[in-house]
Protein backbone atom coordinates (compact mmCIF):
# COMPACT_ATOMS: atom_id res chain seq x y z
CA UNK A 1 0.00 0.00 0.00
CA UNK A 2 0.86 3.70 -1.00
CA UNK A 3 1.77 5.68 2.10
CA UNK A 4 -1.33 8.66 2.66
CA UNK A 5 0.51 11.50 2.40
CA UNK A 6 -0.42 14.97 4.02
CA UNK A 7 -3.04 16.85 3.14
CA UNK A 8 -3.63 20.73 3.66
CA UNK A 9 -6.58 19.98 4.99
CA UNK A 10 -4.75 17.14 7.18
CA UNK A 11 -2.00 19.94 8.29
CA UNK A 12 -4.53 22.65 9.06
CA UNK A 13 -6.06 20.81 11.29
CA UNK A 14 -2.94 19.59 13.38
CA UNK A 15 -1.62 23.10 13.48
CA UNK A 16 -5.00 24.14 14.90
CA UNK A 17 -3.98 21.55 17.90
CA UNK A 18 -0.76 23.19 17.98
CA UNK A 19 -2.59 26.22 19.07
CA UNK A 20 -3.23 25.42 22.27
CA UNK A 21 0.77 25.57 23.15
CA UNK A 22 0.41 28.85 24.87
CA UNK A 23 -2.53 27.50 26.65
CA UNK A 24 -0.30 25.05 27.81
CA UNK A 25 3.02 25.63 27.79
CA UNK A 26 5.69 28.66 28.49
CA UNK A 27 8.01 27.85 25.62
CA UNK A 28 9.07 24.56 23.59
CA UNK A 29 12.98 23.62 23.29
CA UNK A 30 13.82 21.37 20.72
CA UNK A 31 17.12 18.99 20.19
CA UNK A 32 18.12 17.26 17.25
CA UNK A 33 20.85 15.00 17.34
CA UNK A 34 21.63 16.04 13.44
CA UNK A 35 19.23 17.82 11.02
CA UNK A 36 15.56 19.00 11.85
CA UNK A 37 13.55 16.58 11.59
CA UNK A 38 12.43 13.37 13.05
CA UNK A 39 12.87 10.49 10.16
CA UNK A 40 9.60 8.89 9.36
CA UNK A 41 10.05 6.49 6.39
CA UNK A 42 6.82 4.37 5.33
CA UNK A 43 6.13 2.40 7.07
CA UNK A 44 7.41 3.87 10.95
CA UNK A 45 6.09 3.58 14.24
CA UNK A 46 6.98 6.71 16.12
CA UNK A 47 7.43 5.96 19.49
CA UNK A 48 7.22 8.36 22.76
CA UNK A 49 7.43 8.74 26.22
CA UNK A 50 3.44 9.73 27.84
CA UNK A 51 3.33 12.06 30.55
CA UNK A 52 -0.22 14.09 30.63
CA UNK A 53 -3.04 15.15 28.69
CA UNK A 54 -0.66 18.13 27.28
CA UNK A 55 1.19 15.33 24.95
CA UNK A 56 -1.41 15.88 22.70
CA UNK A 57 -0.41 19.85 21.85
CA UNK A 58 2.76 17.97 21.89
CA UNK A 59 2.36 15.40 19.27
CA UNK A 60 1.05 18.64 17.33
CA UNK A 61 4.48 20.33 17.69
CA UNK A 62 6.76 17.08 16.26
CA UNK A 63 4.19 16.70 13.42
CA UNK A 64 5.62 19.19 11.07
CA UNK A 65 9.42 17.67 11.76
CA UNK A 66 8.37 14.41 10.16
CA UNK A 67 10.20 13.53 7.38
CA UNK A 68 8.33 12.59 4.83
CA UNK A 69 5.23 13.91 6.38
CA UNK A 70 2.26 10.97 6.31
CA UNK A 71 -0.66 10.69 8.21
CA UNK A 72 -0.26 9.43 11.23
CA UNK A 73 -2.37 6.39 13.21
CA UNK A 74 -2.71 7.53 17.25
CA UNK A 75 -4.23 4.96 19.20
CA UNK A 76 -5.95 7.18 22.00
CA UNK A 77 -7.86 6.77 25.75
CA UNK A 78 -11.39 6.46 24.77
CA UNK A 79 -12.89 9.35 27.09
CA UNK A 80 -10.49 11.65 25.29
CA UNK A 81 -12.84 11.05 22.04
CA UNK A 82 -15.92 11.18 23.76
CA UNK A 83 -18.29 14.23 24.44
CA UNK A 84 -17.60 16.10 27.89
CA UNK A 85 -14.01 15.50 27.91
CA UNK A 86 -12.53 18.79 28.43
CA UNK A 87 -14.23 19.36 31.72
CA UNK A 88 -14.16 15.97 33.22
CA UNK A 89 -10.44 15.88 32.82
CA UNK A 90 -9.28 19.68 33.81
CA UNK A 91 -12.02 20.39 36.06
CA UNK A 92 -11.34 24.24 35.33
CA UNK A 93 -13.13 27.21 37.05
CA UNK A 94 -13.76 30.79 36.34
CA UNK A 95 -13.98 31.87 32.34
CA UNK A 96 -11.64 28.77 31.40
CA UNK A 97 -14.48 26.49 32.01
CA UNK A 98 -17.07 28.36 30.16
CA UNK A 99 -14.47 27.98 27.40
CA UNK A 100 -14.21 24.30 28.21
CA UNK A 101 -17.63 23.58 27.97
CA UNK A 102 -18.57 25.44 24.88
CA UNK A 103 -15.92 23.42 23.24
CA UNK A 104 -17.31 20.17 24.67
CA UNK A 105 -20.59 21.30 23.45
CA UNK A 106 -19.34 21.88 19.90
CA UNK A 107 -18.38 18.12 20.27
CA UNK A 108 -15.37 19.62 17.73
CA UNK A 109 -12.33 17.42 19.21
CA UNK A 110 -13.09 14.21 19.17
CA UNK A 111 -14.18 15.16 15.61
CA UNK A 112 -10.58 16.51 15.20
CA UNK A 113 -8.66 13.76 16.59
CA UNK A 114 -10.16 11.34 15.18
CA UNK A 115 -9.74 12.95 11.34
CA UNK A 116 -6.03 13.37 12.11
CA UNK A 117 -6.04 9.72 13.21
CA UNK A 118 -6.53 8.80 16.82
CA UNK A 119 -8.54 5.53 17.45
CA UNK A 120 -9.73 4.37 21.15
CA UNK A 121 -7.80 1.67 23.06
CA UNK A 122 -8.62 0.28 25.82
CA UNK A 123 -6.54 0.72 29.26
CA UNK A 124 -6.05 -1.79 31.87
CA UNK A 125 -8.69 -1.33 34.85
CA UNK A 126 -10.10 2.26 32.91
CA UNK A 127 -12.97 2.10 30.18
CA UNK A 128 -15.14 -0.41 31.73
CA UNK A 129 -12.35 -2.65 31.05
CA UNK A 130 -13.31 -4.40 34.05
CA UNK A 131 -16.74 -5.42 32.95
CA UNK A 132 -14.79 -7.22 30.21
CA UNK A 133 -12.46 -8.96 31.80
CA UNK A 134 -15.67 -10.38 34.30
CA UNK A 135 -17.36 -11.44 31.39
CA UNK A 136 -14.08 -13.11 29.66
CA UNK A 137 -14.05 -10.36 26.94
CA UNK A 138 -11.32 -8.05 26.97
CA UNK A 139 -8.42 -9.92 25.59
CA UNK A 140 -10.75 -9.94 22.39
CA UNK A 141 -11.57 -6.55 22.65
CA UNK A 142 -7.37 -5.70 22.78
CA UNK A 143 -6.83 -8.20 20.42
CA UNK A 144 -9.09 -6.38 17.88
CA UNK A 145 -7.73 -3.11 18.57
CA UNK A 146 -4.67 -4.24 17.75
CA UNK A 147 -5.66 -5.67 14.16
CA UNK A 148 -7.17 -2.34 13.91
CA UNK A 149 -3.84 -0.63 14.40
CA UNK A 150 -2.08 -2.82 11.85
CA UNK A 151 -4.90 -2.66 9.50
CA UNK A 152 -4.41 1.35 9.18
CA UNK A 153 -0.56 1.03 9.22
CA UNK A 154 -1.22 -1.12 5.80
CA UNK A 155 -3.20 1.21 4.22
CA UNK A 156 -0.59 3.86 4.27
CA UNK A 157 -0.42 5.43 7.93
CA UNK A 158 2.79 5.77 10.03
CA UNK A 159 2.28 5.27 14.25
CA UNK A 160 2.67 7.37 16.81
CA UNK A 161 2.88 5.18 19.96
CA UNK A 162 2.90 5.82 23.53
CA UNK A 163 4.95 1.98 24.44
CA UNK A 164 3.73 2.74 28.11
CA UNK A 165 0.51 2.79 27.53
CA UNK A 166 -1.08 4.78 30.44
CA UNK A 167 0.22 8.39 31.85
CA UNK A 168 3.18 7.94 33.84
CA UNK A 169 3.30 9.49 37.20
CA UNK A 170 6.24 9.56 39.12
CA UNK A 171 8.24 11.67 36.46
CA UNK A 172 9.79 8.78 34.58
CA UNK A 173 8.78 5.90 32.55
CA UNK A 174 6.04 3.53 33.49
CA UNK A 175 6.75 -0.33 32.52
CA UNK A 176 6.73 -0.23 28.83
CA UNK A 177 4.51 -2.41 27.10
CA UNK A 178 5.10 -5.08 24.32
CA UNK A 179 3.33 -3.02 21.85
CA UNK A 180 6.43 -2.19 19.43
CA UNK A 181 7.26 -6.13 20.16
CA UNK A 182 3.25 -6.67 18.57
CA UNK A 183 3.51 -4.12 16.10
CA UNK A 184 7.20 -5.41 14.25
CA UNK A 185 5.95 -8.71 14.18
CA UNK A 186 2.51 -7.96 12.18
CA UNK A 187 4.45 -5.59 9.91
CA UNK A 188 7.56 -6.46 7.65
CA UNK A 189 10.67 -4.50 7.39
CA UNK A 190 8.65 -1.76 9.85
CA UNK A 191 10.63 1.45 10.88
CA UNK A 192 11.64 2.55 14.36
CA UNK A 193 12.71 6.10 15.43
CA UNK A 194 11.59 8.32 18.97
CA UNK A 195 11.40 11.03 20.78
CA UNK A 196 11.02 12.05 24.43
CA UNK A 197 9.33 14.67 26.10
CA UNK A 198 10.63 16.20 29.23
CA UNK A 199 8.19 18.69 31.17
CA UNK A 200 9.89 21.23 33.63
CA UNK A 201 7.00 22.47 36.12
CA UNK A 202 9.65 24.37 37.57
CA UNK A 203 11.30 27.31 36.29
CA UNK A 204 8.49 29.10 34.96
CA UNK A 205 4.83 30.77 35.73
CA UNK A 206 4.00 27.43 33.26
CA UNK A 207 5.29 24.14 32.31
CA UNK A 208 8.33 24.36 29.91
CA UNK A 209 8.59 21.52 27.30
CA UNK A 210 11.72 20.01 26.09
CA UNK A 211 11.53 17.98 22.62
CA UNK A 212 14.57 15.45 22.15
CA UNK A 213 14.51 13.61 18.93
CA UNK A 214 15.86 10.10 18.31
CA UNK A 215 17.33 8.68 15.36
CA UNK A 216 16.15 5.68 13.46
CA UNK A 217 16.64 2.75 15.24
CA UNK A 218 15.79 -1.25 14.12
CA UNK A 219 14.32 -3.90 15.71
CA UNK A 220 15.62 -7.27 14.51
CA UNK A 221 12.67 -9.76 13.36
CA UNK A 222 14.49 -12.40 16.14
CA UNK A 223 14.25 -10.17 18.85
CA UNK A 224 12.73 -11.44 22.13
CA UNK A 225 9.57 -9.74 23.46
CA UNK A 226 11.49 -8.65 26.70
CA UNK A 227 14.81 -7.86 24.86
CA UNK A 228 12.20 -5.45 22.91
CA UNK A 229 10.77 -3.48 25.72
CA UNK A 230 14.19 -3.07 27.45
CA UNK A 231 15.85 -1.42 24.19
CA UNK A 232 12.07 0.25 23.86
CA UNK A 233 13.09 1.59 27.18
CA UNK A 234 16.42 2.78 27.17
CA UNK A 235 16.03 4.56 23.97
CA UNK A 236 12.71 6.71 25.77
CA UNK A 237 15.24 7.55 28.99
CA UNK A 238 18.07 8.04 27.74
CA UNK A 239 16.84 11.33 25.53
CA UNK A 240 15.71 13.26 29.07
CA UNK A 241 16.30 16.59 29.14
CA UNK A 242 18.68 17.77 32.01
CA UNK A 243 16.60 20.94 32.70
CA UNK A 244 17.49 23.79 36.20
CA UNK A 245 14.02 22.54 36.86
CA UNK A 246 15.39 18.61 37.45
CA UNK A 247 18.94 19.06 38.02
CA UNK A 248 17.87 21.64 41.16
CA UNK A 249 16.11 18.97 42.21
CA UNK A 250 18.55 16.52 42.14
CA UNK A 251 20.90 18.69 44.08
CA UNK A 252 18.54 19.31 46.91
CA UNK A 253 18.01 15.91 47.38
CA UNK A 254 21.66 14.54 46.85
CA UNK A 255 21.99 17.15 50.25
CA UNK A 256 19.77 14.12 52.08
CA UNK A 257 18.81 16.26 55.67
CA UNK A 258 17.40 19.45 56.65
CA UNK A 259 20.00 21.86 55.24
CA UNK A 260 21.39 25.40 55.58
CA UNK A 261 22.82 26.47 52.34
CA UNK A 262 24.02 29.63 51.07
CA UNK A 263 21.55 30.26 47.17
CA UNK A 264 24.77 31.15 45.94
CA UNK A 265 26.46 27.95 46.40
CA UNK A 266 23.98 26.19 45.56
CA UNK A 267 24.03 27.68 42.26
CA UNK A 268 27.73 26.80 41.84
CA UNK A 269 27.21 23.23 42.76
CA UNK A 270 24.48 23.42 39.57
CA UNK A 271 27.04 24.82 37.46
CA UNK A 272 29.86 22.35 38.40
CA UNK A 273 27.87 19.51 37.88
CA UNK A 274 26.72 21.05 34.63
CA UNK A 275 29.98 22.07 33.35
CA UNK A 276 31.09 18.36 34.22
CA UNK A 277 27.78 16.95 32.04
CA UNK A 278 29.26 19.12 29.05
CA UNK A 279 32.76 17.99 29.35
CA UNK A 280 32.60 14.23 29.86
CA UNK A 281 28.65 13.39 28.50
CA UNK A 282 28.22 15.65 25.48
CA UNK A 283 25.38 12.92 24.56
CA UNK A 284 23.23 14.16 27.36
CA UNK A 285 20.73 16.36 25.76
CA UNK A 286 21.06 20.01 28.35
CA UNK A 287 18.46 22.51 28.48
CA UNK A 288 19.46 25.88 27.06
CA UNK A 289 18.69 27.56 30.78
CA UNK A 290 21.82 25.57 32.28
CA UNK A 291 24.32 26.92 29.49
CA UNK A 292 23.41 30.73 30.11
CA UNK A 293 25.75 32.86 32.11
CA UNK A 294 23.44 33.53 35.28
CA UNK A 295 20.25 31.49 36.44
CA UNK A 296 19.26 33.69 39.40
CA UNK A 297 16.16 34.67 38.37
CA UNK A 298 14.78 31.35 37.52
CA UNK A 299 16.57 29.88 40.62
CA UNK A 300 14.19 32.40 42.78
CA UNK A 301 11.64 31.16 40.90
CA UNK A 302 11.58 27.68 41.79
CA UNK A 303 12.95 28.63 45.35
CA UNK A 304 9.23 30.37 45.38
CA UNK A 305 7.34 27.45 44.24
CA UNK A 306 8.84 24.93 46.31
CA UNK A 307 8.24 27.42 49.28
CA UNK A 308 4.94 27.56 48.42
CA UNK A 309 4.59 23.78 49.01
CA UNK A 310 6.41 23.76 52.30
CA UNK A 311 9.77 21.83 50.78
CA UNK A 312 11.73 24.53 51.64
CA UNK A 313 12.38 27.76 53.56
CA UNK A 314 13.96 30.79 51.69
CA UNK A 315 15.10 34.05 53.48
CA UNK A 316 17.80 36.42 52.19
CA UNK A 317 21.04 34.54 50.71
CA UNK A 318 19.91 31.07 52.52
CA UNK A 319 18.04 28.36 51.23
CA UNK A 320 16.80 25.90 53.89
CA UNK A 321 15.78 22.20 53.21
CA UNK A 322 13.26 20.87 55.25
CA UNK A 323 12.62 17.57 56.67
CA UNK A 324 9.62 16.78 54.66
CA UNK A 325 11.25 17.22 50.99
CA UNK A 326 13.48 13.90 51.82
CA UNK A 327 10.24 11.73 52.31
CA UNK A 328 9.26 9.31 49.66
CA UNK A 329 5.51 9.63 49.60
CA UNK A 330 3.47 5.97 50.14
CA UNK A 331 1.77 6.41 46.62
CA UNK A 332 3.40 7.95 43.79
CA UNK A 333 0.59 7.79 41.87
CA UNK A 334 0.19 11.97 41.77
CA UNK A 335 3.81 12.52 42.59
CA UNK A 336 4.12 15.95 40.83
CA UNK A 337 1.64 17.08 43.98
CA UNK A 338 2.86 14.88 46.59
CA UNK A 339 6.39 15.78 46.32
CA UNK A 340 7.08 18.36 42.76
CA UNK A 341 10.71 18.06 43.59
CA UNK A 342 11.04 13.79 44.25
CA UNK A 343 8.88 14.14 40.90
CA UNK A 344 11.71 16.42 38.89
CA UNK A 345 14.86 14.54 40.01
CA UNK A 346 12.86 11.03 38.66
CA UNK A 347 13.44 12.34 35.21
CA UNK A 348 16.76 11.57 35.76
CA UNK A 349 16.74 8.16 36.41
CA UNK A 350 18.45 7.27 32.88
CA UNK A 351 20.61 9.57 33.71
CA UNK A 352 21.88 8.91 37.72
CA UNK A 353 24.88 6.87 37.34
CA UNK A 354 26.31 9.63 35.24
CA UNK A 355 25.05 12.64 38.00
CA UNK A 356 26.22 10.41 40.94
CA UNK A 357 29.46 9.94 39.49
CA UNK A 358 29.98 13.21 38.76
CA UNK A 359 28.37 14.14 42.27
CA UNK A 360 31.02 12.09 43.88
CA UNK A 361 34.09 13.22 42.48
CA UNK A 362 33.07 16.89 42.54
CA UNK A 363 31.43 16.88 47.16
CA UNK A 364 35.10 16.93 48.24
CA UNK A 365 35.72 19.81 45.68
CA UNK A 366 32.80 22.15 46.96
CA UNK A 367 31.27 21.11 50.15
CA UNK A 368 28.42 22.20 51.70
CA UNK A 369 28.38 24.63 54.68
CA UNK A 370 26.01 22.79 57.07
CA UNK A 371 24.04 24.70 59.04
CA UNK A 372 26.00 27.82 58.05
Amino acid sequence: MKPKKHTVPYDFLIKLVSFARGLVFHSIEENFPEKEELEAPYPSALLCNHVSEADVVSLAMVYPRLNPKIKMIIPAREDILKRGFLQKEFRAKGILKWIFKLIDASNIIPVLLRYIGAVPIKRPFRDNARELLKKGELRDKVDSEWTDLVAHIRKGRNLFMFPEGTYNHDGFLNQVKRGAYYIKSKIDKLHFNSFTLTYDHLSYQKTKLYIKYGRPFEIPSEMPADKVVKLVADTLGKHYTVTLGNLTSYVLLKLERETNIRKQQLMQMLFQVKSQLEKHFPEITIASELRKETIQTQLELIFQKLKKVNLIDWEGEFIKTKEVLYHIPKSLHNLKKSNIVLYHKNQLTAHLSTLDEIWNDLSLKIGVNINS
